[in-house]
């Protein structure tokens, strides 16, 4: 399969499943009227994920270059995804007792060294992202949104 194929039927899985997602979040019953609600994330993410797919759909359709190319198989990295599913299984196992900041940070962190490759490695820059995104998300639920997060065992 082509680098091109590959990216076309992806993006049609993909546009399939955000308009699944999308349709069976407008079935998720509001409690309270002025409350954001239990559907607004999953309508959120149903609609970035249509968004990104139509958008990497187009590109790969309007891409005339050679893209016609067989992918290498060096290029398949079934470390980098592995590891993936193993710290989102650690991520989800420690949200509850560690908390949301603390874990994420160390998710996120985590995360983005497994993604990185050697020559565009910063780890002070990635715990900078790593610290500063869940505390500002944090900060969205716990004071804006008035939806708390765990708070785990430093309290918050």
């Amino acid at each position: 399969m082509t680098n091109k194929q590959r990216d076309i039927l992806c993006s049609a899985v993909f546009l399939v499943f955000g308009t699944a997602m999308f349709y069976f979040s407008l079935g998720i019953a509001h409690k309270i009227e002025s409350d954001v609600g239990s559907a607004y994330v999953p309508k959120f993410i149903a609609i970035c994920i249509l968004i990104v797919s139509s958008a990497k759909l187009l590109l790969t359709l309007r891409d005339h270059s050679a893209s016609g190319k067989k992918k290498d198989a060096a290029q398949n990295d079934w470390l980098g995804g592995l590891g993936t599913i193993g710290l989102m299984m650690a991520y989800m196992l420690a949200l509850q007792p560690v908390g949301f900041v603390l874990s994420s940070i160390a998710y996120l962190f985590a995360q983005i060294m497994l993604m990185s490759n050697r020559e565009n490695r910063k780890p002070v820059l990635f715990a900078v992202i790593s610290i500063a995104l869940p505390i500002a998300v944090y900060g969205l639920f716990n004071y804006v949104i008035k939806m708390p997060l765990p708070r785990g065992i430093l309290g918050f």
